[in-house]
């Protein structure tokens, strides 16, 4: 019984765990609305008022209301040409617009953009209420639709215009790629951790080495010093590293994201710990044998450390992918935007539009999360062999 219990409260918190990235996916797919409301259709006009002096604003032509309607209570009888104003409406992520209308004669409907640009539907008449659609619209920009105009010959009733959006859709995750540079900010971010990866694992291995295995005096005072930088914040080391990348002319640059990471203080530490554990017999053998330092280091210590190496490297480019601070202070311009400078700058501009700030950070979280489930084997392998070292 117990060991029921305990797996059903592991199941649990493993789906608390998962919810934030579960309930970040599914709205980057909705069309519109938020978590706890999708959104599947749009009114663009029901009609549904008491006094026609209201409509005058959204609705322009020759109509009146009418107690008559096939969904709802009222509809319009228009006498003519009837315009809807949309207040630049977006329709990408529709499947049609949906509307009702009742009338002998044939009529059209022109759908027109921001731009001018219009294309024309026709439609043949009923006498009775019946359901019209209107989908592969193509000829004009679909994001700033401005008016929908039916073209009425004689009297017709009309009803409840409305959008009916795809759901669920990739639309989302199309739309931020085209309308932002978030394919290159992605680049900036995977050139940027790569590099930063690479150097700590050849400069910080170089250096953990050397204070696992050298004597020299200062040695304990030096790492010290190390370990007290992990304590300081780095809005306060940001100044200084400014001031130096600035007098370097780097400002805006790969160099100003890269350099100044190449070697940290936590990756020394931890190639240190592991390093130490490892038997220095080999080391001595290597030496008889006539290795010198840099052949010890490449050939025997970073094999043996693959699976330090392994932790430091993924936890480092995790880091280095999730930063937002540094990289905004280090950069100026679009182009050398990393992905969460680039998110936050493109949250400023969608702050109510939740599917596609959802969609942007699905698109920056996917590739961390690729490189967890690539090297999991190695993170578990390097936290289980350090912990059953000496």
């Amino acid at each position: 019984m117990k060991k029921y219990l305990l797996l059903i409260l592991m199941f649990v918190l493993l789906i608390l765990s998962l919810f934030p990235m579960i309930s970040m996916f599914y709205t980057a797919v909705i069309p519109s609305g938020n978590l706890t409301k999708v959104i599947k259709e749009r009114y663009i006009n029901d009609f549904e008022t008491k006094y026609a002096i209201y409509l005058k604003r959204k609705v322009k032509g020759n109509f009146k209301l009418i107690n008559d309607s096939s969904q709802s209570t009222k509809s319009i009888l228009a006498n003519g040409d009837i315009t809807l104003l949309t207040d630049k409406l977006d329709i990408r992520v529709a499947k049609h617009i949906e509307f009702w209308a009742k009338g002998n004669e044939n009529f059209s409907v022109e759908i027109i953009d921001a731009f001018g640009k219009n294309t024309i539907k026709k439609f043949n008449g009923s006498n009775d209420w019946y359901k019209y659609t209107i989908s592969d619209i193509k000829g004009i920009d679909l994001r700033y639709i401005s008016k929908i105009i039916f073209h009425f010959n004689d009297k017709h009733y009309l009803d409840d215009v409305k959008l009916i959006y795809k759901f669920p859709t990739l639309l989302n995750f199309v739309n931020v790629l085209k309308e932002d540079l978030f394919g290159r900010y992605i680049f900036n971010s995977f050139l940027v951790s790569t590099i930063v990866v690479i150097g700590n694992i050849i400069f910080s291995t170089m250096v953990a080495y050397a204070f696992a295995r050298r004597k020299f005096f200062g040695k304990n005072l030096l790492f010290s010093i190390i370990l007290a930088t992990m304590m300081i914040p780095p809005q306060v080391t940001i100044i200084p590293i400014f001031i130096l990348m600035k007098k370097f002319g780097w400002i805006d640059t790969y160099f100003a994201l890269t350099v100044p990471m190449l070697v940290t203080p936590f990756s020394i530490f931890l190639l240190k710990q592991y390093i130490e554990q490892l038997p220095v017999e080999l080391e001595q053998a290597a030496y008889v044998d006539g290795a010198n330092t840099f052949q010890i280091l490449f050939k025997i210590v970073f094999p043996l450390s693959k699976p330090a190496i392994a932790v430091m490297a993924i936890n480092t480019f995790i880091a280095t992918w999730n930063d937002l601070f540094y990289p905004l202070v280090m950069t100026n311009s679009r182009e050398m935007r990393t992905v969460q400078v680039g998110l936050a700058m493109y949250q400023k501009l969608n702050q109510i539009d939740w599917p596609r700030l959802m969609a942007a950070s699905s698109i920056i979280g996917i590739p961390v999360i690729i490189v967890f489930l690539v090297f999991q084997k190695q993170i578990i392998s390097g936290i289980t062999k350090g912990a059953l070292k000496g």
